[in-house]
């Protein structure tokens, strides 16, 4: 016990001695005279007061020491997830009492024999503390694993006991979060790692993967790869099937290989439909596999009406407008209309559609030559200046002054003269603008650009629109100064470009040496005519969820963005999200604000199936609008995909972090290892306590007591 004062202990001596002084003078001799002792009980009690007084306000304080002991905890984790059923081993019971019971066993000697105190958590992608170690509460129906993030919950979980160890119990498949294995480098106790379930290979077949399009098109084939995994089915038949609501679409009979292989399975379909379609691929049970759960995929697309409808326009007969052409007609969401003027203004193909409302997209390769008459430049003009995006690509047959005449409002970059001379210079996409959606080909770099043959570029100068975007440039001293190439432009919803090089022809049959480069010209093209077909996003209310596709257990998630007329963003509507199944079961929901005209909305997991949701948004009781889409669940599998325990990732975790690794068959040893380890111990806790004794009414009692006695007795004998 220690004794303290928050100022110096001096002051009280020195008050005791003015408080005995101050007492002394008071009863020396009083009025009337009392004996001396009465005197002296009466200066007692006021000498006491005082003194109290004195010693409550230097604010003393007693602190006490006391140890206590606390003993080693174990930490318990166990698998809660459906792994821990499939891996429990050809010919034993798979239900889940019977895992719980397995799991008992091997539990036993931790309740029974732990030199300290053991505290039980159950864990699949999260954490959960379990009541005791009966295992009861147990489901084995976790859809993911996460063995590190249950490694780091612990330390908080138990904060403020003596953590000495972890013992996991675990089949060592994780399919979620951190490697564990990392974690178990950088943590504070040892783990000790229980690895329960079969290790020995097992025959299993599963559908591992099932690919295809983002986006396909109403009536057109939409291939879909599926890959197969074997275990030990050699020969074995199956037959995988492609489904859509019930609805087989096409089937495939396969034989199996033998021992551990991958089967590629192609199927194929043509949607009827537009819309949101989750299909789903199933490979039939084959005798003797350890689980069909896993012989299931589901895979989702979004079909569109139509395909891209292009209206490719040229100047004339020519090797550039050949390789475009080209080009176009390989992609499959587009469908080409070309028209190529002849020496007496007619159209190779027939003249020009009478419905020019109909095309997403408008490309004019060098068109109009000078033989097109001016009525059809008009029409070409006018439907474009009513919003339909397009690409300019210069020739040299081009009509400048055409250009100029009718397309000036629409074109990005504009020429200083009607007359055209050309200078060959590379084309160099501008440092700057290297990440821009137009570069970005699968499978090549912007540097390939500068091994591309060069192009004739206009040798007077082009003078880019105000809020126009240079792309690439082109430069050589030939020509006066870098001029403009490849440009585009937003303006007011509509999107335009222009591309200013011809001899683009080369680019499109380019010699063996130059082979990794020849992705670059249809790449460019397929990307410049996605990014002007691309509508500018004018809505006032924009709702949509983080993805298209959700996996089983993944929470679904929607954000939000609300503005007002004049596109400022508003931050106080209430904006409601209705979700509707395949049933038609609508559920509200309503979404929070996050700031700056931003929503959002947790919605937590949904059961399989394709969903529609229509969200309003209103303030103070105006709608300011509405938007609505689709989304889909997919089932999750991740604990079907191991069929057998991982014996060498539970040796890892334990040896990185200093514990031991055992079996099911093994694990009564820990107890006694526990027991002679010096990391297992108690640990002594020292705590300190305060006591404020100003602060304490006791003292403020007394005082008041010596205070009002002395007060009775001076009353009684009449002192003044």
């Amino acid at each position: 016990m220690a004794f303290s004062f928050g100022y110096s202990p001096w002051l009280l001596v020195l008050s005791l001695l003015i408080a005995g002084g101050l007492t002394y003078w008071s009863y020396r001799s009083t009025v009337p005279a009392l004996s001396a002792g009465w005197r002296g009980l009466l200066g007692s009690l006021r000498f006491f007061a005082l003194a109290l007084i004195c010693f409550l306000l230097l604010e003393p304080v007693v602190r006490q020491l006391s140890e206590t002991e606390q003993p080693p905890v174990l930490a318990v984790l166990v698998d809660n997830s459906q792994s821990m059923r499939v891996v429990s081993g050809e010919d034993t019971d798979t239900s889940a009492d019977a895992v719980r019971d397995r799991l008992r066993s091997a539990l036993a000697p931790l309740r029974d024999d732990l030199p300290g105190t053991a505290r039980y958590f159950g864990f699949d992608r999260s954490l959960r503390s379990l009541p005791d170690a009966s295992l009861d509460s147990l489901t084995l129906r976790g859809r993911r694993s996460d063995l590190g993030a249950a490694l780091q919950s612990i330390p908080e979980e138990l904060e403020g006991e003596n953590l000495r160890g972890v013992a996991l119990i675990s089949d060592g498949q994780y399919n979620s979060g951190q490697n564990p294995a990392r974690v178990a480098d950088r943590f504070s106790v040892p783990v000790h790692t229980i690895t329960v379930g079969d290790t020995t290979r097992r025959r299993d077949l599963q559908v591992r993967r099932a690919a295809t399009n983002d986006i396909a098109y109403v009536d057109t084939e939409v291939p879909v790869q599926v890959t197969l995994g074997v275990e030990d089915l050699g020969g074995a038949l199956t037959t995988v099937s492609l489904q859509n609501d019930g609805s087989v679409l096409d089937t495939a009979e396969v034989s199996l290989p033998s021992g551990t292989a991958e089967r590629t399975v192609s199927l194929s379909f043509q949607p009827q439909s537009p819309g949101l379609k989750q299909l789903t691929v199933r490979a039939s049970a084959v005798e003797g596999e350890t689980t069909t759960q896993n012989n299931v995929r589901t895979v989702s697309l979004r079909v569109l009406d139509n395909k891209r409808q292009v209206l490719l326009l040229g100047a004339a007969p020519s090797p550039n407008y050949t390789a475009l052409r080209r080009v176009l007609a390989q992609d499959a969401n587009t469908s080409v209309t070309a028209r190529v003027p002849r020496m007496d203004g007619s159209f190779y193909g027939g003249s020009l559609p009478d419905s020019l409302t109909s095309f997403d997209v408008i490309v004019c390769a060098g068109f109009p030559s000078s033989v097109v008459s001016d009525n059809d430049v008009q029409r070409i003009a006018d439907v474009m200046n009513d919003g339909t995006p397009s690409l300019f690509v210069l020739d040299r047959q081009t009509d400048v002054g055409a250009w100029q005449k009718h397309f000036s409002s629409l074109l990005p970059v504009l020429p200083n003269g009607a007359s055209l001379q050309f200078a060959e210079a590379a084309f160099t996409p501008l440092e700057s603008q290297q990440t821009h959606p137009v570069f970005q080909v699968d499978g090549t770099d912007v540097s390939l650009f500068r091994r591309l043959p060069p192009l004739s570029i206009p040798a007077t100068a082009w003078t880019p629109t105000p809020d126009a975007q240079v792309l690439a440039a082109a430069a050589r001293p030939s020509l006066s100064q870098r001029v403009p190439v490849l440009v585009v432009r937003r303006r007011a919803g509509q999107r335009t470009a222009a591309l200013l090089g011809t001899g683009t022809w080369r680019w499109a049959t380019l010699p063996a040496d130059l082979e990794t480069a020849a992705p670059l010209w249809p790449g460019i093209v397929s990307n410049l005519l996605r990014w002007v077909a691309t509508q500018s996003d004018d809505r006032q209310v924009r709702v949509q969820p983080v993805s298209s596709t959700f996996e089983g257990d993944q929470p679904v998630e929607f954000t939000g963005q609300v503005y007002d007329g004049s596109m400022t963003p508003v931050s106080k509507a209430q904006v409601s999200v209705t979700i509707t199944d395949s049933s038609g079961t609508d559920y509200p929901h309503s979404m929070e604000p996050v700031g700056n005209g931003r929503y959002s909305l947790r919605v937590g997991s949904l059961p399989e199936g394709t969903y529609r949701y229509s969200a309003q948004a209103q303030l103070d009781q105006n709608t300011l609008g509405q938007d609505r889409g689709q989304f889909s669940v997919g089932a999750l599998r991740l604990e079907y995909q191991q069929t057998r325990a991982n014996p060498v990732l539970m040796r890892q975790i334990a040896t990185r972090s200093g514990g031991n690794a055992y079996t099911a068959e093994t694990a009564s040893a820990l107890p006694s290892d526990l027991a002679a380890s010096t990391d297992f111990t108690s640990n002594i806790v020292t705590s300190t306590t305060e006591a404020e004794l100003w602060r304490t009414s006791l003292f403020l009692a007394v005082i008041l007591v010596l205070l009002a006695a002395e007060w009775t007795l001076r009353k009684r004998f009449g002192l003044t």
